[in-house]
């Protein structure tokens, strides 16, 4: 099936389709929003593209970006899942809310991955910046891995450009886990 559509109602009706096809139980406990002016939906090769001020929200995450690219895959039993979302923006944003046992993480960069399994994160390419509380990492290539909360940042030693940290020891959590 195919759809496209930049109509509001035909938008809400693809993504309902979409997510529906794509929607295992771990998926369904968690579901994802999508708002954006437009969207193209082939679920015959699992690849749906988003257009225009497009928003994602799954959970206590929340990505924008100019146009996002979502890519599912199928699993043995035939139900699709998702896989990863490309996103680009100027910039494309990832906005984490604090929970009780972890800091805000904000973060944005002209690139990034959303990827939803295997370890979930994101990756943020081409010049990244990411918050967590009041620590600061920028670099040309940073990866933040969600559940584990651990991020790995890269420059490019080509240009010369580094990996720049400020770190914040009294933002460690309260319970003392270091995070």
């Amino acid at each position: 099936m195919k759809c496209l559509t930049d109509r509001p109602h035909s938008l809400a009706v693809g993504l309902a389709c979409l997510l529906l096809l794509a929607a295992p139980a771990a998926v369904m406990a968690e579901p994802i929003d999508l708002d954006a002016d437009q969207a193209e939906i082939d679920n015959a090769r699992g690849v749906s593209v988003y257009t225009g001020n497009v928003v994602l929200t799954r959970g206590f995450r929340r990505i924008t970006g100019d146009r996002m690219t979502v890519h599912l895959t199928r699993g043995d039993d035939g139900d699709q899942a998702l896989d990863h979302v490309v996103i680009e923006g100027q910039p494309a944003v990832y906005n984490q809310q604090a929970t009780e046992d972890r800091r805000a993480v904000e973060a944005e960069a002209p690139r990034m991955e959303y990827h939803a399994s295997g370890p979930e994160r994101v990756v943020l390419l081409e010049g990244a910046r990411l918050v967590q509380g009041r620590n600061t990492f920028s670099g040309e290539r940073i990866e933040y891995e969600v559940a584990a909360d651990v991020v790995n940042a890269r420059g490019e030693p080509e240009t010369g450009r580094r990996v720049q940290i400020t770190l914040f020891p009294d933002d460690e959590d309260e319970e003392g886990d270091g995070q």
